[in-house]
């Protein structure tokens, strides 16, 4: 019997219980109206996929517990979450008891229940556990990701006391004659024959009883009004935060619509951001593995995509008593980008990989693209460098300052060897789109015109679009120019209409991702191909036979997976079958595949020069030569471009002499040509890569 079912122990339970409710509701009300001051955003969409994805992504916890790197913390919290999981049936119960007995479980499902008592035990000591793996790892390991703080102490306080609260309430019980079959409750039974083997009993008993009943009921309602004040508050959101994540690729922003009625351009105070946003910040569990992936803060780089979040629910709790009627907003609430910070929002690469490592499905990249937005359209405020390409993007069409080519100079020079490249006239299959930096970059016009090799030896039908192509919009998008980058999609858009496209092969994970998923949001619906996944599908249909020309087979390969087809996109597997078709010998270097660190070169940094520290491309050279490999394989021309500047900078690369080769390089130099003039059907050889006392950046690079 416990002690709430009569008086006074009733009026106890009842202004506790109900106190405590109301107290909780009124703090999540609190919360939940801020929700509803965001913006509109729609993820009601296809609920039977989102429902899906709660049962590995919440019961599974397979986001927590995935890495090798973290199993420690996938363990512990595997152990708390799966018993918090199971043991509401005892907490239901419990507060069930508490009205009266005839209304609990073991009343209404009798042998049901007692036969998972034992389970409800078992759980009770995996918490314990997982509470004491966690005060370890707090008190001695102190993981430099994890936010460490009293906080994470009162819940970790909280959760085990309300564990030995459970099992001390049982132990009374039984001990009292309370419980039919105690020994089903094997853990309270035992303490329960310690009480009697010490002679514990009586009143004594009785009042040891209700010490832990009430001790537990307190527990779990203070448990319960803290959650909203914690960063645990994820415990209440994280259902319906991963529910409602985005279904789309991770690579794509959204637009800005209807730019002549529009009040804002991106986000420059916590209000304009969407709701979903808004949920993110409180469902961030300041794990820090978000921080632990992000390359620009593993570089030394003021970004710590943990900390944005972290700040943006701070701002929003500052500013909470406004929607009290007792109480008044701040006169002056901290302005958002100055909480957040200006190099922050521009150390960004939009790699992806704290999105890929939140175990909570929290969007941090388009968080942090919306408050860019703000700075470049309504502030005009951005590095010299992002000023200066999106100059020339807007006067020239493309990002590449000081270029002496065109976009038909490759098509020339190729003609030269008696090689006609086709223009696109709408009768061909595929349109070969070349992109700004296959066209007008060097180092890149090698990698066209091997691409260019390969199709046409496998007969493909394909064209070209010439002086036509304009640039994809991606690096307006990505420095923050939303209305420029508009005007570019729609003008391709328009062409690729005109001219009947319906396929188009890109060798740019950029332009890809832009064209395949961002496109569709101005209307325009193609079939994006990667030149990865296409040259990789010719050499399995037997089109292209490479024979292992030019002693590939001698040579170590380790391949970069490029952050906006490997992580965005999830092409793995083909650029590495494609490698392997080569002949050459592969080394996979230690973060790879979705895990694989970015180059540096995303989020526009190709050509905007970093905030401090070690630049990213060169953290990235380093981990490519610990591999021992003797080229570098990319498919990428940004990757390019950086790895051919870090191999000149980082000593142990640049003393082994690697080379960096695209993919299409590599297939081309292991090919025998059948269908070509014998000039055009050599491969071009590799450029030199520069030495580390040559000048070359991501900003400088073509000029």
């Amino acid at each position: 019997m416990a002690p709430s079912t009569e008086f006074p122990g009733n009026v106890f339970y009842a202004i506790i219980f109900f106190g405590f409710i109301l107290f909780f509701i009124y703090s999540a009300v609190i919360r939940y109206r801020w929700f509803l001051r965001g913006q509109w955003v729609n993820r009601f969409g296809d609920p039977i996929r989102r429902a899906v994805g709660l049962i590995p992504s919440v019961l599974g916890n397979v986001r927590v517990a995935r890495r090798r790197k973290y199993w420690y913390s996938g363990v512990l919290h595997s152990f708390i979450w799966w018993g918090f999981i199971v043991l509401q049936v005892r907490t239901l119960n419990f507060l069930l008891n508490g009205i009266h007995e005839d209304a609990s479980f073991q009343s209404l499902l009798g042998d049901v229940y007692t036969g998972i008592r034992p389970v409800l035990d078992v759980f009770s000591l995996i918490v314990i556990v997982g509470v004491l793996m966690a005060a370890w790892q707090r008190f001695f390991w102190r993981p430099q990701r994890m936010t460490l703080n009293i906080d994470g102490w009162i819940i970790l306080g909280l959760i085990g006391w309300l564990m030995v609260t459970d099992i001390f309430t049982n132990s009374a019980a039984i001990a009292l004659g309370h419980t039919e079959n105690p020994e089903f409750s094997f853990a309270a039974y035992g303490l329960a024959e310690l009480w009697n083997g010490i002679g514990f009993s009586g009143q004594a008993m009785e009042l040891f009883h209700v010490f832990w009943w009430y001790s537990h009921l307190v527990d779990f309602l203070v448990f319960l009004v803290y959650l909203p004040y914690s960063k645990h508050s994820h415990v209440l959101t994280v259902v319906p935060n991963v529910y409602f994540r985005s279904l789309e690729p991770s690579g794509v922003l959204q637009p800005i619509k209807d730019f002549e009625t529009a009040e804002n351009f991106g986000v420059g105070k916590v209000e304009q951001f969407n709701w979903k946003q808004l949920m993110d910040s409180y469902t961030c569990t300041e794990c820090g593995r978000c921080t632990d992936a992000c390359p620009a803060n593993l570089t030394g780089k003021a970004l710590s995509p943990k900390q944005i979040i972290v700040d943006i629910r701070h701002l929003m709790e500052e500013q909470v008593p406004a929607l009290s009627p007792t109480t008044h907003r701040p006169e002056q609430p901290t302005p958002l980008i100055d909480k957040v910070g200006f190099d922050p929002i521009w150390d960004c690469v939009t790699c992806g990989a704290c999105v890929e490592e939140c175990p909570v499905y929290i969007e941090h990249v388009p968080t942090i693209m919306d408050m860019r937005r703000y700075l470049v359209m309504e502030e005009s405020k951005m590095p010299e460098t992002a000023q200066a390409v999106l100059t020339q993007l807007e006067q020239r069409g493309h990002p590449w300052r000081g270029t002496q080519l065109t976009r038909t100079s490759w098509i020339e020079e190729m003609a030269a060897d008696g090689v006609e490249i086709p223009m696109f006239d709408g009768s061909q299959e595929y349109l070969f789109w070349v992109g700004c930096s296959g066209a007008l970059q060097e180092r890149n016009v090698k990698v066209t015109k091997a691409t260019a090799r390969l199709l046409l030896e496998a007969e493909v039908s394909f064209g070209v679009l010439a002086n036509e192509e304009g640039c994809s919009g991606d690096p307006a998008r990505r420095l923050g120019n939303e209305y420029l980058y508009q005007m570019q999609a729609q003008g391709n858009i328009d062409v690729f209409k005109a001219k009947g496209v319906q396929k188009i092969l890109t060798m740019c994970p950029h332009c890809f991702n832009t064209m395949e998923h961002e496109y569709p949001q101005l209307e325009g619906r193609f079939e994006v191909i990667h030149h990865s996944v296409f040259l990789e599908q010719l050499v399995a249909q037997g089109k292209l036979r490479p024979d292992g020309a030019n002693g590939l087979s001698e040579k170590i390969a380790t391949y970069h997976d490029p952050c906006y087809i490997a992580r965005h996109n999830d092409i793995l597997d083909e650029p590495r079958r494609l490698l392997a078709s080569t002949g050459v010998k592969s080394q996979e270097m230690k973060r790879c595949k979705k895990e694989t660190f970015c180059c540096g070169a995303g989020g526009g940094h190709m050509w905007v020069e970093e905030s401090g520290g070690k630049r990213i491309n060169h953290a990235r050279t380093e981990e490519a030569s610990e591999t021992g490999a003797d080229i570098v394989a990319v498919a990428c021309p940004f990757c390019m471009q950086m790895f051919e500047e870090g191999v000149g900078s980082v000593p142990q690369a640049a003393e082994k002499g690697m080379q960096v080769l695209d993919l299409a390089e590599l297939l081309d130099m292991s090919m025998t040509y059948s269908k070509l003039p014998a000039a055009a059907a050599s491969a071009d050889p590799p450029a030199e890569q520069p030495s580390a006392s040559d000048e070359g950046s991501g900003t400088e690079s073509g000029d």
